[in-house]
């Protein structure tokens, strides 16, 4: 059972830092099907169940299939169906390749759960609130759309038990939505760069279009679970903000969404035909197709054109060194159309510019003691040794960072340099980038709290925000323990994220003041055990990491 579940937590209300009631109080008795948790939505009636006060829709199809003729063409809206739809468990996530970190702490850490997979994989979940078996109570719920990780490969709205969206909404008294999408060459394969027939103009950008899709249907349809089209905000932690990040270039995408959060994935640029290029001519050379003959590729087996992919993408990313454009592969391009410019470029302002933006990273991010306990002895020598693989001056660079942080051990620093690289670096610019608009405010984070499991040697480590933001430590506590301190934190972040969906500022009276960013300076609320507002002091450290990369 959910933490939320035990007891009646305080909801933040508003940006004031008022504490209010829960919504309603825990349904004794947990789950139940009552026959009245049905909601009308564009496509027909659904179904849910309740669990302690929150209905939950699971695999509610917003989207037709995209297999066969549709295989790379734009998605279609769902076709209606008769009588009542069961939605009680996930649909299927689309086909991808299997991602494992075998026996690995991160395996522990990020347990995932299995799913099948399916061409027929547009579906979205629902956590609300609302008393679907009663009379409409009126209020209009901010709503959070989650886009889940994975870069633009790998990944489903159910991979992560850490994001289900039962917690939040308890707590928040929000809607919490979760998205499946195309992803791989079935959602980001540019035959258009190859100069295939016409109607697969849109191929490179399809994942990106069934996202816009499941936002139209939010935006015709929550309103039946409780909550405010008016109000909806987008969040995603790595491969899922860098979606978030695309969706504020996407002119279809306008006015669909209110506030962005993007967690360890910023980028201020969308990829470009350099990349996706390559990527798209590899594969059909795999296959022996000529991009005149794309329309072969609809009719191929799947398990042929994915194994294909497989092998495309690996060699691919063989050749990273530290490149991201070679470390996420498939990703959708800009094209002038579908996705005219990058979001914080001065064409896209219009689209961006007036949407709040909360960003942020983790403190160590990829630490190598996620992969190998072993790492924790790493000694400077072999961490400078490793450093210089991606780096210039790599001894200087570690001795600078050793200096600014004395208690970091080697493995630790090395860390904290990749992440300073590249999810730091760019989650400040994206935030410059959104308040050199001057349209909508931009606060930035980092989170610093070092989990208690395996004796905290993973760090602050990719996801472990996770289930801070959802509050889902009850869920996964094999992720961060249940420790009080783990509960502090957990309510301290999961109610900036709600504050933020709420009114576009994340303050709380549980924070210290949080200010927003500005084009030429970037405080960052600093999550730990002591919150506080770091004032850009690592602003040089960043400045040499930037300088010392050996690639663009």
């Amino acid at each position: 059972m959910m933490a939320g579940a035990m007891a009646a937590p305080a909801v933040l209300a508003g940006g004031t830092g008022a504490l209010a009631a829960p919504p309603r109080a825990a349904t004794a008795g947990g789950t139940a099907t009552p026959p009245g948790c049905v909601a009308h939505t564009s496509g027909g009636r659904v179904r849910g169940y309740a669990r302690d006060g929150i209905s939950i829709f699971k695999g509610v199809p917003y989207g037709a299939p995209t297999g066969g003729q549709a295989r790379f063409m734009p998605p279609r809206a769902v076709a209606p169906w008769a009588g009542t739809r069961l939605c009680m468990t996930p649909g299927p996530i689309c086909p991808q390749p299997e991602e494992g970190h075998g026996p690995s702490p991160m395996a522990f850490l990020t347990q995932s759960r299995p799913a099948p997979q399916s061409e027929d994989c547009l579906s979205l979940n629902i956590w609300t609130p609302a008393d679907m078996g009663a009379a409409p109570d009126g209020k209009k719920r901010p709503v959070m759309v989650w886009i889940h990780g994975g870069e633009f490969t790998t990944g489903s709205s159910i991979a992560l038990p850490a994001t289900d969206g039962e917690a939040l909404a308890r707590r928040g008294d929000v809607v919490v939505v979760s998205v499946n999408h195309r992803l791989n060459l079935l959602g980001y394969l540019d035959l258009a760069a190859l100069g295939a027939p016409a109607e697969f103009a849109s191929a490179g950008n399809v994942g990106m279009l069934d996202l816009v899709l499941a936002l139209e249907w939010v935006r015709d349809n929550i309103a039946g679970f409780g909550g405010d089209a008016g109000n909806v905000t987008i969040f995603g932690q790595s491969g899922g903000g860098l979606k978030v990040t695309t969706l504020c270039a996407m002119p279809a995408a306008r006015g669909l969404f209110h506030k962005a959060i993007v967690q360890s994935g910023s980028e201020s640029r969308v990829f470009t035909r350099e990349m996706t290029r390559p990527l798209a001519s590899a594969l059909l050379a795999e296959l022996g197709v000529a991009p005149g003959d794309a329309a072969q590729l609809q009719a191929m087996p799947l398990a042929r054109l994915m194994a294909a992919g497989d092998a495309v993408l690996g060699r691919w990313v063989a050749q990273a060194h530290g490149d991201v454009w070679h470390m996420v592969g498939w990703a959708p391009v800009v094209d002038g159309s579908i996705i005219p410019a990058s979001p914080y470029e001065p064409a896209s302002r219009a689209l961006s510019g007036h949407i709040p933006l909360l960003v942020g990273s983790v403190r160590h991010e990829f630490c190598m003691t996620m992969f190998s306990l072993e790492a924790e002895h790493m000694t400077m020598d072999q961490a400078r040794a490793a450093l210089a693989v991606n780096f210039r001056d790599a001894g200087g660079l570690l001795d600078a960072f050793a200096r600014a942080y004395p208690r970091e051990k080697p493995v630790g620093l090395m860390a904290m340099i990749s992440a300073a690289s590249f999810n730091r670096w760019n989650a400040v610019h994206q935030a410059q980038d959104q308040a050199a608009a001057g349209q909508a405010p931009a606060f930035l984070y980092r989170f610093d709290w070092i989990t208690p499991m395996l004796d905290g040697s993973p760090r602050a480590y990719h996801c472990a925000e996770l289930p801070m933001v959802f509050h889902s430590i009850d869920h996964v506590p094999e992720a961060a323990g249940t420790s009080q301190r783990s509960r502090t934190m957990a309510g301290r972040m999961a109610d900036a994220w709600i504050a933020f969906a709420r009114s576009g500022q994340p303050g709380h009276a549980g924070l210290p003041h949080w200010p927003p960013v500005t084009p030429g300076h970037a405080p960052a609320m600093l999550f730990d055990d002591i919150c506080q507002v770091d004032d850009f002091t690592d602003k040089g450290l960043l400045d040499l990491v930037r300088a010392a990369r050996k690639w663009a």
